[in-house]
């Protein structure tokens, strides 16, 4: 099949929005360019509700076994025997059991999910932001600085509009080492050098990683 001139740009060029967004990050064989929104306000608003809601769950679990305290046998036992607590729970007329059921139910579904959002942001803790040369790099395209003849403006609308603006509210997905005084030197003073002319695109020159590290070694 033959491919027309219409056809090779269309390769090249992707409508503006998600679909240009998501083939600029992909581009980058280094993974810099994985940078999204921690969003750390909103995740710290998730812990918290879920805090609260395990605190007001545990309430109403203390308030069960103050009055199983002072309750017949039979519910004390439901207290100490998980088979008999199940037993009970099914009769349609023990509605005390019940309620301690959807009780148990409920506690553990949260808990896990409160659990797991901890370990979540403990792990969003360590991972960096990008840095400023890489974000630099990404909002150039992500605000489609490279057509001079336009004025500038974010490639996804709406609310996400301004997403990228905060860099303390970005993650990098790749974690990059600390590097050496050498390294660290070449990537700022001799980028130039070890262009990526594949990634490059739209007046962004992109500088090999890869091929740093080897002349670094």
């Amino acid at each position: 099949m033959r491919n027309t001139a219409s056809d090779i740009e269309l390769r090249f060029h992707k409508l503006s929005g998600f679909p240009s967004l998501a083939s600029f990050i992909a581009s980058d064989r280094d993974r810099t360019t994985f940078v999204y929104k921690r969003f750390d306000e909103l995740a710290a608003r998730n812990l918290l509700y879920l805090q609260s809601e395990l605190a007001e769950l545990q309430s109403k679990q203390r308030g069960f076994d103050d009055d199983d305290l002072v309750a017949d046998l039979a519910t004390k036992q439901c207290a100490r025997n998980y088979a008999e607590f199940m037993r009970a729970a099914k009769d349609a007329g023990n509605e005390r059991q019940k309620e301690r059921k959807a009780l148990m139910l409920e506690i553990r579904q949260t808990m896990k999910d409160y659990r797991e959002a901890l370990m979540f942001e403990s792990t969003m803790a360590t991972m960096p932001a990008p840095s400023k040369s890489v974000l630099r790099a990404f909002q150039e395209e992500y605000y489609n600085r490279h057509d001079g003849d336009n004025e500038p403006f974010p490639t996804l609308g709406g609310s996400s509009a301004g997403v990228y603006d905060e860099i303390d509210d970005l993650v990098a997905l790749r974690v990059l080492e600390s590097p050496d005084r050498l390294t660290h030197f070449a990537h700022e003073h001799l980028a130039f050098l070890f262009p990526d002319r594949k990634r490059s695109r739209y007046g962004i020159a992109y500088a090999s990683d890869r091929a740093i590290e080897s002349f670094v070694a």
